[in-house]
């Protein structure tokens, strides 16, 4: 039996509408705002900062990280509250887990693809953490960002 033209049409329509959107190399501008928010909400996870870290995503974002997933920035906020209160609860009386050796992430080798349209993009990049007063690599790994542009903002 022959595929009819209309049913031939919905199958290629459906094939490409799953491949990816096309890309492009960012800007100097798109680069330099991008890897601004990395670093944003890098410095908001090693400080724990709730507030700062879920304002790096969209209203609606979405954290998927070892312990599951996060939907919208309060889920995402609380995330960042149990793990600064898991934090606080491991230290000496009356230190407030500031000095040498708090963790610090560090962030390298960034790829980005923007979408054509210039409203969304993929950022990838390595990680390697920091931790101890004397200082050793306590874990390293790997970021996707899946970004959109809200209001001239990326998210």
């Amino acid at each position: 039996m022959r595929p009819s033209l209309p049913r031939a049409l919905l199958l290629l329509c459906c094939a490409l509408l799953a491949l990816p959107a096309a890309a492009r190399n960012p800007t100097a501008q798109e680069r330099a705002d991008i890897e601004q928010l990395a670093y944003k909400y890098i410095f908001a996870l090693d400080w724990r900062d709730p507030e700062a870290y879920a304002a790096a995503f969209a209203p609606d974002g979405v954290l998927t990280y070892g312990g599951g997933q996060a939907v919208g920035r309060e889920q995402i906020a609380q995330v960042i509250r149990d793990m600064r209160d898991r934090a606080m609860a491991q230290l000496p009386e009356g230190s407030d887990g500031r000095g040498n050796g708090h963790a610090k992430h560090f962030i390298s080798s960034m790829v980005i693809d923007v979408a054509d349209d210039g409203l969304s993009a993929v950022a990838q990049a390595t990680w390697v953490l920091i931790s101890g007063v004397e200082p050793r690599i306590a874990g390293h790994g790997h970021y996707m960002d899946r970004l959109v542009k809200i209001d001239g903002e990326w998210l």
